[in-house]
């Protein structure tokens, strides 16, 4: 009976140990595979990492979800927000951007850490749109414990748009310091 009391107890921590989609850091590419058999993946090799990804829709938004792996073993998760939409304009993109930093403001405490290059409407929040469209601002804010760390950003650079959250364990972000 105490066993079956420990393993009850036990449970709860299992479920909750998720980083990223369902999957925790260090479970392998097969283990992701048996979780999303319902996904056809597309498979790159970059630098030694492994990267598998899919299309889906996250927080109402088109996005492609990659899961990086490095040997094998899951050490980081992102979310690519409207790739290939060149058509949605500055508001949208920054409407999306506050639409999903709520999402991760109710789950985590995210921590605001825009970039401003030129600060010329830094004080006027009606204007940030427009700085993004400029290349005044890179609008980031960032979650960071001892197991994860998550970063949203959105930024403008040569005209590319680039939306993105990334869930990445610290193991990982200490290898990518070293390279």
């Amino acid at each position: 009976m105490k066993n079956l009391i420990l393993l009850l107890l036990f449970i709860p921590l299992i479920s909750f140990s998720q980083d990223f989609r369902k999957m925790s850091f260090g479970q392998s590419v097969e283990e992701l595979k048996e979780t999303y058999p319902e996904y056809v993946f597309i498979t790159e090799n970059d630098m030694g990492m492994n990267i598998f990804s899919h299309t889906d829709v996250v927080g109402g938004i088109e996005a492609t979800v990659a899961y990086l792996f490095v040997d094998n073993k899951l050490s980081s998760g992102f979310y690519y927000f409207d790739r290939t939409n060149i058509f949605k304009s500055d508001d949208d993109r920054y409407k999306d951007f506050k639409s999903i930093s709520l999402i991760l403001n109710d789950k985590y405490e995210m921590q605001e850490n825009n970039n401003w290059h030129d600060d010329a409407f830094k004080d006027d929040p009606t204007r940030n749109a427009f700085s993004l469209a400029m290349g005044y601002v890179d609008f980031s804010e960032m979650h960071s414990t001892d197991k994860v760390l998550i970063n949203h950003t959105l930024l403008r650079t040569d005209g590319v748009y680039t939306h993105i959250v990334g869930y990445i364990a610290p193991s990982f972000g200490q290898l990518m310091e070293k390279k």
